[in-house]
């Protein structure tokens, strides 16, 4: 049997080593990181959590009756859609519908996408992370940035003349407006607005109300073999981006597929989408 001196000395080395090794204490919650703080003192981790931790489920996204008004007669295996390949659908998702018009033979194609953004700045959360990344991307669009000052010359200013339109009064290019007020009665949009058109012909980008942030982009591409329009409505709604492509495809030369009825459609579907957020 060991003396007690014995087990005294023995408690009291341990200790010693214990304390050499800097293992034991109390603040072993700072050697493991569970103490909030880097070596620094100042806060880790990422930013705050957006609002959104998951996205909708993309090809469940659109309702039947919008993709037969946008897609009309189409087999019914194109109103399921086909995914987008994504290496994590938390945080990337989509889907796409393709059909034919049955009056004009022209391809039709509809995309939705969505990105759940993540800020890994403390500083900054996920929602003003997205909408840092949202001006960004209208501004690549072209879009005026947020800071630029307004130029009351440029296209699509209020203040700007329209084609056909030397009043200076705000009724906008009458051909324009004819177009919209049919459908805009009804779905609600601005599909027709004036906004003048850049040196390529295209009607200007602008910002339009859906979610927290948006802007309608509207492109025409032709060939010598046909021509394509690609509609693009693009909105944030806290920390998640939606952008949806409302495409038109002839392999025939002549007439362009018109704006209108692709920029409706392309809104019907900004607006659906944003309704299921719970703004």
């Amino acid at each position: 049997m060991r003396s007690a001196a014995a087990v005294v000395r023995t408690t009291l080395a341990a200790v010693a080593l214990c304390a050499l090794a800097a293992g034991c204490g109390g603040d072993s919650g700072a050697q493991s990181g569970t103490g909030g703080s880097g070596p620094s003192g100042s806060a880790s981790g990422p930013g705050k959590p957006g609002r959104y931790s998951a996205l909708p489920e993309p090809c469940g996204s659109v309702s039947e009756s919008t993709l037969q008004r946008l897609l009309p007669d189409a087999a019914p295996e194109v109103y399921r859609g086909t995914p987008t390949e994504t290496y994590d659908s938390g945080r990337r998702s989509g889907c796409t519908w393709q059909g034919t018009d049955p009056e004009s033979g022209n391809t039709l194609r509809l995309t939705v996408d969505f990105e759940r953004v993540i800020s890994y700045d403390p500083q900054v959360s996920d929602d003003d992370q997205a909408e840092l990344d949202f001006a960004a991307r209208a501004t690549e669009a072209g879009l005026p940035s947020p800071d630029a000052p307004e130029d009351p010359d440029a296209p699509g200013s209020p203040d700007a003349p329209q084609d056909g339109d030397d009043t200076g009064d705000d009724t906008g290019d009458g051909d324009a407006g004819g177009e919209a007020d049919s459908d805009d009665a009804e779905s609600g949009t601005d599909a027709g607005a004036a906004t003048g058109t850049d040196s390529d012909g295209n009607p200007v980008p602008r910002d339009i109300g859906i979610g927290h942030d948006a802007y309608l982009d509207d492109r025409l591409s032709t060939t010598t073999t046909g021509a394509h329009r690609d509609v693009t409505v693009a909105f944030r709604s806290a920390n998640v981006i939606a952008t949806v492509h409302y495409t038109e495809i002839t392999t025939r030369t002549g007439a362009p597929p018109e704006s209108g009825p692709l920029q409706d459609g392309a809104q019907r579907v900004g607006r659906h989408l944003a309704g299921g957020f719970d703004d």
